[in-house]
């Protein structure tokens, strides 16, 4: 498949951190080829989100690269979005609709599937409530014109579909739920691995199991849950689960919450962070890693992975500041199976107290 042309936006306010590295990582995902990049440093401008003149920098630089669509890292309003692809003349895109696209190349699952469509449905209807409240503005007074009718009835559809949606899914949570009830009749204990996108937790699970899971250098690799057994305790199930990822809007959270239940209901969560990555970024990830965790009442110890691609002396530095962020660090390497005994033995100790499992 050609790749396609594209240019990332972002628009930060003094002093915020850019993360436009990460929206190009989200955009090869795609297989999209980034050939350009502009930023401004400003206030939000309410009709194009950035400033006039840049609206014209971002028409030029789209006209002299060939370029097919524009990125933005900030989220647009439907009314921004329309408005900036008119006057650059091809599609623009936030962040989130960016991965809403990843999702749904991912998805293979019909419960990935599932809460793919709702999350694409939740992003949709209030920008379909926004297309009905302009509507409704231009239309005189006592008239409907065809526009609101037809905006109306899509409105009433998304929202037939997302109650359904929703059924389905309580159903498949439901079975997941009585699934895991078994489990812990029977003695398992679940071990959930969680992190930032693309930390290398598919990596460390075939490590650590018999999973054969897919890997590669891409994001959100893992959209459901896939659960196997220790190969050092068959009584202990780990769970890969879909990565974090700073800055998610609440319903795309929720719409892969049977996902996240796994942790919830974990015995222990192990979290798994890039030791390999710039430290200021390490510490964006855990924290935004912690966020997510903060929610769930589970013991947590974090597995500092990729530490192959480092040496000692930066892997020592790195170690004397995360230590006083988190109470446990076991630094390991899963692709090339280094240090992982330690680890294997902090997950026994955690999850079956001090005897062996049986």
């Amino acid at each position: 498949m050609v790749p396609m042309r594209v240019v990332l936006v972002e628009r930060r306010s003094p002093g915020e951190k850019s993360s436009l590295e990460e929206l190009a990582a989200l955009a090869r995902t795609l297989n999209h080829e980034v050939v350009g990049t502009l930023e401004q440093v400003r206030k939000p401008d309410p009709a194009y989100l950035i400033g006039r003149g840049k609206v014209k920098e971002l028409a030029g630089l789209v006209g002299s690269n060939g370029v097919e669509r524009v990125i933005f890292n900030n989220q647009l309003t439907p009314s921004q979005a329309f408005k900036l692809s008119r006057l650059v003349g091809v599609e623009v895109i936030d962040r989130f609709q960016l991965i809403l696209e990843i999702f749904a190349m991912r998805a293979g699952s019909p419960e990935a599937k599932l809460q793919v469509e709702y999350a694409r449905l939740s992003y949709e209807l209030p920008r379909v409530r926004e297309q009905v409240r302009a509507i409704t503005l231009v239309e005189q007074p006592g008239f409907r014109g065809g526009g609101e009718y037809d905006v109306d009835v899509r409105h009433d559809m998304i929202k037939r579909k997302l109650v359904n949606l929703r059924r389905k899914l309580k159903s498949v949570a439901k079975a997941r739920e009585q699934r895991r009830k078994r489990r812990h009749r029977r003695g398992f204990k679940l071990v959930a691995l969680a992190g930032y996108t693309n930390s290398g937790k598919s990596t460390l699970l075939n490590a650590l199991t018999a999973a054969n899971a897919e890997v590669d250098d891409m994001l959100f690799t893992t959209l459901m849950p896939r659960t196997r057994a220790l190969k050092a305790s068959r009584k202990a199930l780990l769970t890969d689960t879909v990565g974090f990822i700073d800055g998610l809007p609440p319903w795309l959270v929720e719409a892969f919450k049977a996902t996240l239940e796994e942790i919830y209901l974990a015995d222990l969560v192990v979290l798994v962070l890039d030791v390999a990555e710039p430290l200021p970024e390490i510490i964006r990830k855990f924290r935004a890693s912690r966020e997510v965790l903060a929610e769930y009442p589970v013991r947590v110890v974090a597995a500092l992975n990729k530490i192959d691609l480092i040496s000692r002396e930066e892997l020592e530095r790195k170690l004397e500041v995360l230590n006083d962020m988190t109470s446990f660090t076991i630094p390991i390497s899963a692709l090339e199976r280094t240090n992982l005994g330690p680890l294997i033995e902090t997950i026994r100790v955690n999850v079956f107290g001090g005897g062996k499992p049986a």
